[in-house]
């Protein structure tokens, strides 16, 4: 029978084999699951129930987000590089709207 001292002995003069560190396995793009943004849902801006982007923001907020980002205040006229389409409730500078 092998005493506990006896086999600790053993254990620390055992060899060890050298560790390699694993290498990180570069994924694949095209095999990466994509996440779809949701299609519906409630708005963070607004709260209504409309199609949603992946910042859960419908597009007319997101329009307002992207125009205050430059100094646009609600209720101004959009800028003519704005190039948003399909919200009526937002008036152009320009008059083609």
């Amino acid at each position: 029978m092998i005493t506990a001292e006896e086999l600790l002995t053993e254990i620390k003069e055992a060899p060890t084999a050298p560790v390699e560190p694993k290498e990180k396995e570069e994924k694949d793009p095209r095999k990466v699951k994509q996440r779809t943004p949701p299609t519906n849902g409630l708005c963070r801006r607004c709260g209504q129930n409309k199609p949603i982007n992946r910042l859960m923001l419908c597009y007319a907020c997101w329009v307002k987000v992207e125009l205050e980002k430059s100094g646009w205040h609600e209720g101004e006229a959009h800028p003519d590089w704005c190039a948003c389409e399909g919200i009526k409730d937002h008036p152009r500078e320009s008059f083609g709207n």
